[in-house]
């Protein structure tokens, strides 16, 4: 039987839910330890010593953000052909969690399903040197989202109108962007908002990436630029309408790499990570790492 390690953080250390969960599951034989990292530097040890103890399985408690760090540190220390990740969904918005069908409102099958669940090989994005799993959004949204509440993220994240009433009612401007497609074309335009998806869900349950998948090698780019001559109606429409290839301000694309080049620091969220930067050269690396899920889209 394989051995599992659960890191899991001190703020939920007393869910009841999560205690019932534990002890179900170590009461159906499962070897499973519990590692509580302390602050944000104990991670990296309390993983290396679950290596050690011959750990087959890391489990992670929390949400996406929690999801991106353990990656970050499985594939940055070479780990990924020892270790199977697995998920425990404690997180706000737990979108990763979602498009892949892992139960966030019943912990117990949640546990069982990381501790003795199927292991998958399933794709990462990478930008510059940092990888991401679900989705990296960028330009006002990503502005709007590390500045605001919780309400309002939503309301972002929400119907096509709610974008268009935040771009018209504050003073946010658009990012001067190029970005460089692998055939050597280039595309300026003024972007208000960027996603790049490996998987489906962003922003507590949009689907922003609808055809995304965890196994086909890429990136699933859309990019939305601000209309010409206030265009906001059509906007809406083709927001409604990604696929359309006649689209003017909607673009959806489906590529291994790309780069994209702001004018300004363009403010971007690798799975709710923060990041700012002007250059981003985006890649994609195939099924790398192994990860303990029921389905795989």
């Amino acid at each position: 039987m394989s051995k599992s390690v659960l890191l899991l953080n001190k703020k939920h250390c007393m869910r009841e839910d999560l205690t019932v969960a534990i002890k179900q599951v170590r009461a159906e034989g499962y070897d499973l330890d519990i590692s509580i990292p302390w602050d944000i530097n104990d991670i990296g040890k309390l993983f290396d010593d679950a290596m050690e103890k011959g750990a087959s399985r890391i489990l992670t408690a929390g949400g996406d953000g929690s999801l991106n760090g353990i990656t970050n540190l499985i594939l940055d220390r070479g780990a990924e052909r020892e270790v199977a990740l697995a998920l425990l969904p404690l997180g706000t918005a737990n979108d990763f969690a979602r498009g892949v069908g892992i139960p966030s409102n019943d912990l117990t099958s949640a546990l069982r399903l990381a501790v003795s669940g199927g292991e998958h090989l399933i794709d990462v994005g990478v930008v510059n040197d940092r990888h991401f799993v679900n989705v990296a959004s960028g330009g006002i949204g990503a502005e709007i989202t590390s500045t605001t509440p919780v309400e309002l993220k939503r309301l972002l994240g929400g119907a096509a109108y709610s974008i268009m009433g935040l771009i018209k009612a504050t003073q946010l401007q658009p990012y001067s962007a190029r970005i460089s497609l692998p055939d050597g074309q280039t595309e300026d335009g003024e972007v208000l908002v960027i996603t790049i998806g490996n998987s489906k869900y962003a922003g507590g349950g949009f689907e922003v990436a609808p055809k995304a998948s965890l196994t086909d090698g890429l990136l699933d780019l859309a990019v939305v630029t601000k209309p010409e001559n206030e265009g906001f109606d059509q906007l809406v429409e083709e927001l409604n309408d990604p696929f359309n290839e006649d689209n003017r301000s909607l673009h959806y694309r489906q590529l291994a790499e790309f780069v994209i080049e702001t004018k300004q620091p363009l403010p971007l969220n690798l799975d709710g990570e923060p990041m700012l930067e002007t250059r981003f050269e985006f890649g994609i690396k195939p099924k790398i790492l192994r990860m303990v899920l029921q389905n795989v889209f």
